[in-house]
């Protein structure tokens, strides 16, 4: 297993651990400058790349490690994205293999690190709440975004992650796969300034003004181009592994026929009783929750599918 400067994942994690680096599991420059220092110390080639060679002189056997997988793959359509697998009994494996019909969208409700997100779900006592997919988002602070757009699958295709919650029929659950979005939802508005529910303020150029109010919020911290495109890529990329996933009804085919778009992400009683598979939402098919808001960009995004 070859790592560089850019790869991410289990991995690096294990690598950056053996060397003393902080594993966050992105090989960056810090990583990589660790990497050229141990490699010229051990009398190898400093290029800061870690092949067979500096796995050894680290000490580590790839082919018992985990950098013996393959974390990171690329769709046909240019989609990278990177495995940071749950734990065996943190997705649901009771049903054997499945094949998903539907698909549905969500948002965290949190800051903009998948990683993070996966990680926390290996530790949460809810009972196997996870989606299949992730995907970055912008830092509502501007601290930079290097999160943006990256794609982490959390479980292997075809098994199930709970994250309807106790929707109307059980069905619905067990045939529809998901992807959360890193996002933190509806922001409050106060003296000109915008907040998270947790009261962390939020830069003016992540708001989205809807114009209007959905489920009686009108500002919320908005979806960013990168993670809109990678959810379209991602989205093909599910039209090739799961064949019988109807990605045409639901969502898309509401927009394509004129429904107001505010509409189109509200409850539907044909999505919460599994009587039409489809691309949905969250919010329909739970009127408690908020993800995901018909932002502009997001659903032109869908029309066009």
């Amino acid at each position: 297993m070859l790592l560089k400067k850019g790869s991410r994942g289990s991995e690096v994690k294990e690598l950056q651990k053996a060397l003393g680096v902080a594993a966050d599991g992105i090989f960056g420059a810090g990583t990589e400058a660790v990497v050229k220092k141990f490699q010229k110390d051990n009398g190898l080639d400093a290029d800061g790349m870690v092949g067979t060679k500096t796995w050894e002189a680290i000490g580590i056997d790839t082919d018992s490690s985990s950098a013996s997988k393959e974390t990171e793959y690329t769709t046909k359509d240019g989609l990278n994205i990177t495995r940071q697998y749950l734990d065996k009994d943190e997705y649901v494996r009771d049903y054997g293999k499945i094949e998903p019909l539907g698909f549905f969208i969500h948002h965290t409700a949190g800051w903009d690190n998948p990683f993070a997100c996966v990680s926390n779900w290996n530790k949460d006592k809810r009972g196997r709440v996870a989606t299949q997919y992730v995907i970055g988002g912008t830092n509502v602070k501007g601290n930079g975004s290097k999160y943006d757009g990256v794609v982490v699958e959390a479980f292997p295709n075809n098994y199930l992650g709970w994250h309807l919650g106790k929707v109307g029929n059980f069905k619905i659950s067990k045939m529809s796969g998901g992807v959360e979005l890193n996002n933190f939802g509806y922001l409050t508005k106060s003296g000109g300034k915008y907040y998270t529910y947790v009261n962390t303020e939020v830069k003016e150029e992540f708001v989205c003004d809807l114009g209007y109010t959905f489920r009686g919020k009108r500002y919320w911290h908005a979806y960013s181009d990168k993670q809109i495109e990678s959810l379209r890529l991602l989205l093909l990329h599910l039209k090739d592994i799961y064949p019988k996933m109807d990605l045409v009804n639901g969502i898309p085919k509401l927009l394509k026929d004129g429904v107001d778009p505010k509409d189109a992400f509200e409850f539907n009683d044909d999505a919460y009783n599994a009587r039409q598979f489809g691309l949905w939402s969250h919010t329909n098919v739970r009127k408690d929750k908020f993800d995901c808001f018909p932002q502009p960009e997001l659903v032109e995004m869908l029309k066009q599918l």
